[in-house]
């Protein structure tokens, strides 16, 4: 970094690391960049004390308490079941109504807290698309977008009992894409469709997310001429979520996995044709926070294209700042975990996980 140092808007981003293991270059990394976060990604749960101690030496290499993250919805999007009895799907909790559903968030909630995160980069609020395979549509909570929002708003609520942010997606729903002739994922629907559909489970709960994550997706009734994802749409991120919708808390877009993507398969300009710039093009659409991956220079080489697009004027340092005042607004009250594991409580919770799973496949009635 030249003119701006890379702390001063490395809380623009938050980290997803590969690898459990802490090293001293992960420290550097974080000294260095203070991001507002990391998200521990497929595979990096080995055990409970090694993830409470991972997550208690990241929160000390902060100079804030840090967004701790992990992705858990059960079903198949379950990385508690390295430690804990695997959680039922969302849609087969969905089917049992909200209560269930709320159970299933209070309990994905409590092994959260107990090991020391405090997001989850969840509930999905998409509808459920029978043309996707059918271990992802299972992550959905239906088709329904009435039942959709309830079920939505039970997890909410059941994280929140054990203090861990919610992060809702895909907004403004992924719907039934097709592709166009240049292979790019599009959502056909008119405004009013979206409205009475895909948007209603996003409408319902918005007030109760304190983060939302946008889809990668094109919107024709928004984006009809120059197909954009709608992480990188100032019409969907500023125009619909801000403006008609007035939604306040952190817009968060996750880019890289769409870029990794669109170099594998579609050459060098590939999908949208995307490069690191779309990191600040997203920001200046209105997107908060970057989701990134480290080791492969992935952070650096985003940080280093929104630096430049500062510099030039094509990212204004206004909306920069707006962007960081609402992280930490966000992040307000958070706090260090303690680096410390009840084992008993964890036990305790793992035979609750247990009981559950039996009430659920013998069809018993689930307590609010």
């Amino acid at each position: 970094m030249s003119a701006l140092h890379a702390s001063s808007i490395g809380p623009l981003l938050i980290v997803g690391l590969h690898d459990p293991r802490w090293s001293s270059r992960l420290e550097r990394m974080l000294c260095a960049l203070q991001p507002s976060g990391i998200l521990l990604l497929p595979g990096c749960l080995r055990t409970p004390g090694q993830t409470v101690e991972l997550l208690h030496k990241i929160a000390q290499a902060s100079n804030t308490p840090p967004f701790l993250a992990i992705t858990a919805e059960g079903g198949s999007v379950d990385p508690l079941k390295a430690l804990l009895p695997p959680l039922p799907a969302p849609r087969v909790l969905a089917r049992r109504g909200p209560v269930a559903v709320r159970r299933l968030g209070e309990l994905v909630g409590a092994a959260l807290e107990l090991l020391g995160f405090n997001l989850n980069f969840a509930p999905r609020l998409d509808l459920s698309d029978p043309e996707v395979k059918p271990a992802l549509d299972a992550q959905t909570f239906g088709g329904n977008p009435n039942h959709v929002a309830r079920c939505g708003r039970a997890f909410i609520e059941g994280l929140r009992r054990h203090k861990i942010l919610a992060c809702g997606k895909h907004f403004p729903g992924r719907g039934t894409p097709e592709h166009d002739e240049n292979g790019v994922p599009v959502v056909g629907k008119s405004m009013v469709e979206l409205w009475r559909e895909d948007l209603l489970p996003f409408r319902e709960p918005l007030p109760h997310l304190p983060l939302l994550k946008l889809s990668n997706v094109s919107y024709k009734a928004y984006d009809f001429d120059v197909p954009q994802p709608a992480a990188r749409s100032a019409k969907v991120v500023h125009d619909l979520l801000r403006i008609k919708l007035r939604y306040r808390g952190l817009a968060v877009a996750d880019l890289l996995e769409l870029l990794e993507e669109a170099s594998q398969h579609m050459g060098p300009k590939g999908i949208f044709g995307m490069s690191y710039e779309a990191f600040a093009d997203s920001i200046k659409a209105g997107c908060d926070l970057q989701v990134v991956k480290w080791g492969e220079r992935s952070a650096d080489a985003v940080l280093s294209k929104i630096e430049r697009a500062i510099e030039s004027g094509t990212l204004g340092q206004e909306r920069v700042a707006e962007a960081l005042r609402r992280i930490r607004t966000t992040k307000r009250g958070l706090k260090r975990p303690s680096g410390k594991l009840s084992a008993r409580r964890f036990e305790a919770l793992a035979r609750e996980v247990e009981e559950f799973n039996q009430l659920v496949e013998a069809g018993g009635g689930i307590d609010a």
